[in-house]
């Protein structure tokens, strides 16, 4: 039997529009990685496969990657991705913990991708997203700490204004020693500094691998996002509560498991696209 001085327990809110752009942002991360494995790793089977559908399905991917849409598109839906990620950090109750979770996920990441390289030339993840997000959110959560040490007064606008004026350096910097996300995805450019490890903070060429996320400019995207999040969401509770409703569910749904659909979808693409292959032609673009 139920205590008659039970508490009900509080269902906890949801800032939906988080959720919304969160769901946005992964969608069009999967589609964008969906076109690419289509284009660029069964891209050249299928167009040779003697089937007018793949050869079609193969040369719109292709053509997509080089089509000014994804020009836009690309570095549109990535600012939102870091940005909203940013926000979050809000509502985590631990930052620490939760970017060391993306670190795993992403060291689990390189370690397959490193065994499909043998496979499939091309596959390996070097810094990729998830390294790149996991790099942001401990950095955060260390400027988070050191920022509660000194506080003392716990004042509120102490760690919005310290994280906006390292999101101003980070952007100058960015400006300054790195290439823009417009050269970046129409074409593929890069710096050439001689530092092994200069490629982990901006485009460098001997750092380029199948996903390649350096810290700037993201990082800063980041970071801005943690500004807003700060100033705007400091009540954990949505902005926009008139506006919520089962109309959004498309996004916001797969917005509440970004990190599982990210790690997940991949597989699951790749493996979609081998059983077509399979099914269709009758073999696969590689050998196992």
């Amino acid at each position: 039997m139920r205590r008659k001085d039970a508490q009900p327990k509080i269902k906890k809110q949801r800032a939906w529009e988080i959720d919304f752009l969160r769901g946005f942002a992964i969608i069009m991360v999967v589609w964008d990685h969906t076109l690419f494995d289509l284009g660029y790793i069964f891209g050249d089977y299928w167009m040779s496969s003697g089937y007018a559908g793949l050869a079609g399905a193969a040369k719109f991917a292709q053509t997509y990657f080089r089509s000014d849409l994804r020009n836009f598109w690309w570095p549109f839906f990535v600012f939102v991705f870091f940005f909203v990620a940013g926000i979050c950090t809000v509502f985590s109750r631990n930052n620490f913990s939760r970017g060391l979770k993306v670190a795993l996920a992403a060291a689990l990441i390189s370690g397959v991708t490193y065994v499909l390289e043998f496979y499939v030339p091309g596959s390996f993840i070097l810094f990729g997203v998830l390294h790149c997000l996991a790099s942001c959110m401990l950095i955060f959560s260390l400027i988070e700490f050191m920022v509660k040490l000194c506080n003392r007064k716990n004042k509120k606008w102490v760690l919005p204004v310290v994280c906006l004026c390292i999101t101003i350096a980070a952007f100058v910097l960015d400006r300054i020693y790195n290439v823009t996300l417009s050269q970046v995805v129409r074409d593929y450019a890069s710096n050439s500094y001689d530092s092994p490890i200069a490629g982990l903070f901006v485009f460098e060429d001997s750092w380029w691998s199948a996903d390649y996320f350096p810290l700037l400019p993201f990082f800063w995207f980041f970071m801005l996002g943690s500004v807003i999040g700060n100033v705007f969401y400091s009540k954990k509770k949505s902005l926009l509560p008139k506006l919520d409703g089962k109309w959004h569910y498309f996004f916001t749904v797969p917005g509440k498991y970004t990190l599982a659909i990210y790690i997940f979808s991949q597989v699951i693409v790749l493996a979609l696209l081998l059983l077509v292959t399979y099914i269709v032609t009758g073999g696969i673009p590689f050998e196992l």
